[in-house]
This record gives C-alpha cells, sequence and structure tokens, in this order.
C-alpha cells in the first residue's frame, strides 16, 4: 500500500468515526488538502475553514446531514486515479475549487508574526551593514531599497489574495 492510499484509508477512518475533521499537511500543500477535502466530499462531508499553524496547514471538515456513516471498504474513491491523488479530468474542476477556497482561507490569515520578524530584521541588518561599510546616505538608500523591495512582496501577495477571490466567488 502506498502513501496516498494509506492517507486515504487514514482519512476514511476518521469519516465514518466523527462528525469533524481536521486534516493538516505539514508541508502546507492546498493541492494535497483540497483532494482529499474532495474524498471527503464524496462521503457526506463539506469544506468548513483552513488556517495555518506554524509551518503545517489545517482544514476543518464538518458532516452533511445525510451524510453515510458507515465505513468506505476500500481506499478507491470515484474521480481520483487509482493509488493516488491525482483527480480525474471529470473531478479536477471540484479540487481546483476546493484548492482555490483552501489558499484564499489560508491567505485571509494576517502575515505571520514570523515573515514580519524576517522583513524587519533584514532592513536593519541591511541598514547596519550599509552604515559600517560607507555613509548613512548609502544606508539610507538601501534600507528605502530593500524595503520597496518588501512592499512589493506584500502588494503581489494582495493581488493573489484578490484574484482567488474573485474565482471563488465567480464558482460559488
Amino acid at each position: 500500500m502506498n502513501r496516498a492510499e494509506r492517507r486515504i484509508l487514514a482519512l476514511l477512518r476518521q469519516l465514518a468515526e466523527r462528525d469533524f475533521v481536521v486534516l493538516s499537511d505539514v508541508g502546507g500543500s492546498p493541492r494535497r488538502l483540497a483532494v482529499l477535502a474532495y474524498v471527503a466530499e464524496q462521503h457526506g462531508f463539506r469544506y468548513a475553514e483552513a488556517h495555518g499553524v506554524g509551518r503545517a496547514l489545517q482544514i476543518h471538515l464538518v458532516r452533511t446531514e445525510h451524510a453515510d456513516t458507515r465505513p468506505p471498504d476500500s481506499a478507491s474513491v470515484p474521480g481520483l486515479r487509482p493509488g493516488t491523488l491525482r483527480p480525474l479530468p471529470e473531478a479536477a474542476p471540484a479540487v481546483r475549487l476546493l484548492r482555490d477556497r483552501i489558499e484564499l482561507d489560508a491567505l485571509a490569515e494576517d502575515l505571520s508574526v514570523r515573515a514580519r520578524l524576517v522583513i524587519m530584521t533584514a532592513c536593519a541588518l541591511f541598514a547596519g551593514l550599509f552604515l559600517l561599510v560607507s555613509s548613512w546616505r548609502a544606508a539610507l538608500a538601501g534600507f528605502a531599497a530593500l524595503e520597496a523591495m518588501f512592499v512589493g512582496f506584500l502588494y503581489l501577495e494582495v493581488v493573489r489574495r484578490r484574484r482567488l477571490a474573485r474565482r471563488v466567488h465567480a464558482a460559488v
């Protein structure tokens, strides 16, 4: 039994035992979690929310009123290639929509403390290095350039979030 089949079987056991399931992926892959959420939807659950916990990404699934509580007998799931976490072409749009919703929910959270700490530390170190090597004018110019670069990255994140929100709202 490969890793994908083990993940699906573990998910199916949880679905049979609980009304509320939390799935997490240490690498923070929305694609893997979207496929697992698709599997859960096939068994009467619906996606509720997603959020980051450290380096992991977690999604919450809730049982619907018409869910089947019997445990499935195998790890084969309609809409997925056997033995993998890859959707077939007919299930790909549903998985893509779930992935977009998971990414949008995960991006809706504030910029993590770690990311802000990295930005502030890099700017301070860069300014201090320029002060040691050259004049205060060069340090100020270097600091401004680095700050503009970080603001650009943050703007790209906002643009990505807006694009995801448009796709999710258009699909719903």
